[in-house]
C-alpha cells in the first residue's frame, strides 16, 4: 500500500508484512473457533457401555463429562465380579435418563476406562458432584 495524501492506495501487490499480518489474523481466527480433534475417546467408550447396559430400553437423555485421570486397580462398586485385567487410566461420569414403558428414571455412573479407551466397569455416583475426588480417593488406594 502506498499512501497518498494520508489516503491508502492499493498498489496489487501484497508485502511480507501484509502476508505475515494476514496469516496471523487466519490463525488467529482458527483458534478463536477452534480445531479441536473431536469428542475425546474416552467418554465416547463410556456412553457406548451406558448405552450396551441398555439395549433393551429407550434411552431419552445421555450427558458424559470430561474424564478425571487416574491409575485405578482396584474398582470399589458391584458391577464386578473379578478382579481387572487392567487397571482404570480414568473415569467419566454419566448422567443419563432411561425409559421402558411407562416409568423413566434418571441414573447416574462412573464409568472406569482403560488406556486403550475401553469401558470395563462402572460405579454408582453416590458422591454427585463430587466425583472427581472419589475418584481420586479409589487411586490412592
Amino acid at each position: 500500500m502506498k499512501r497518498t495524501h494520508g489516503r491508502a492506495v492499493s498498489t496489487g501487490h501484497i508485502t511480507k508484512r501484509d502476508y505475515t499480518m494476514r496469516w496471523s489474523i487466519g490463525l488467529a481466527f482458527l483458534f478463536a473457533v477452534g480445531c479441536e480433534s473431536g469428542p475425546n475417546p474416552d467418554a465416547v467408550a463410556a456412553e457406548k457401555y451406558v448405552r450396551s447396559c441398555y439395549s433393551n430400553v429407550e434411552i431419552v437423555r445421555i450427558e458424559t463429562e470430561a474424564p478425571e485421570y487416574a491409575a485405578v486397580s482396584k474398582i470399589v462398586d458391584g458391577s464386578r465380579t473379578k478382579p481387572l485385567d487392567k487397571p482404570a487410566a480414568c473415569a467419566v461420569r454419566v448422567r443419563f435418563t432411561w425409559q421402558e414403558e411407562n416409568r423413566t428414571t434418571h441414573d447416574d455412573w462412573v464409568v472406569w476406562v482403560t488406556s486403550e479407551h475401553k469401558a470395563i466397569a462402572w460405579t454408582g455416583n453416590a458422591n454427585r458432584d463430587q466425583w472427581r475426588p472419589y475418584v481420586q480417593s479409589c487411586a490412592n488406594k
